[in-house]
């Protein structure tokens, strides 16, 4: 981005205090970090004819002059309708991590960790999924991340825990979080669900501890896809079948 058009852009986003709209179709979010109020992070999408959409997260720090400095800056890429908080409680060399959701489909997102690492702002995790959760698991002082990976089918979260440097996934120790998850989604699903649809409830199962309930499910689902004859799915009854021996390597 040219140097001019940026300070212009950053004057615009750090003297406003929520979204606004710059032009038509043009969506400008910013937000100040918790207890740094010099430092702001500003993320813009715009429609682009061959792209769909585009958007750019930056990071700024302005001085007493109010002249801004560009920190760290994202590449271009192709999403829109960004949502930008902080989890304040997990503070990095002085500033808490930032979280940023884009939109790259309809059920579908572009998730970004942004903070510091080596006295740098930085990315420090990016997934595609739906959106995030911060929630205190366990009793602990620190939150954890749940990144939702799937609003299409059957979400199958995954959790990510700060371990002092970074964030390392930790979806595994929360067995309690996943068998709530699971009586929730087996009371949900209609009789009739089958395919990818019975092997995220699998995952969902083994994560929360119960290997025999994945693998009455997958059991279940490969029959149901039996079922269908011809019309049955083969990339789907390869990864039905892949999931079960994974549950249960046994001979069946």
């Amino acid at each position: 981005m040219p140097k001019g058009l940026f300070r212009a852009l950053a004057v615009l986003v750090l003297s406003a205090t929520c979204m606004g709209k710059t032009a038509e179709g043009q969506e400008v979010l910013s937000g100040h970090f918790p207890e740094s109020e010099d430092i702001a992070i500003v993320c813009w999408s715009i429609p682009e004819p061959r792209a769909g959409y585009l958007s750019q997260i930056s990071v700024v720090q302005t001085d007493a002059h109010g002249v801004a400095r560009l920190l760290w800056q994202s590449a271009l890429e192709n999403s829109y309708s960004p949502k930008i908080r902080f989890i304040e409680e997990i503070m990095v060399q002085g500033l808490p991590l930032a979280l940023v959701e884009r939109q790259t489909g309809a059920a579908s997102s572009q998730l970004d960790v942004i903070g510091k690492r080596d006295g740098r702002v930085a990315r420090l995790l990016r997934l595609d999924g739906f959106e995030f959760d911060v929630e205190p698991l366990d009793g602990g002082k620190l939150p954890f991340l749940i990144a939702h990976t799937d609003a299409s089918i059957l979400d199958v979260p995954e959790i990510y825990r700060w371990n002092g440097s970074g964030l390392v996934e930790d979806s595994a120790a929360h067995p309690d979080y996943y068998r709530r998850l699971l009586d929730e989604d087996r009371a949900a699903l209609p009789e009739n669900a089958s395919g990818v649809v019975l092997v995220n409830l699998a995952r969902i199962a083994v994560l929360s501890g119960d290997r025999a309930a994945a693998k009455t499910i997958l059991t279940d689902a490969l029959s149901k896809e039996r079922g269908k004859g011809d019309a049955a799915n083969r990339e789907t009854l390869r990864l039905i079948d892949k999931e079960l021996h994974a549950v249960s390597p046994i001979s069946r």
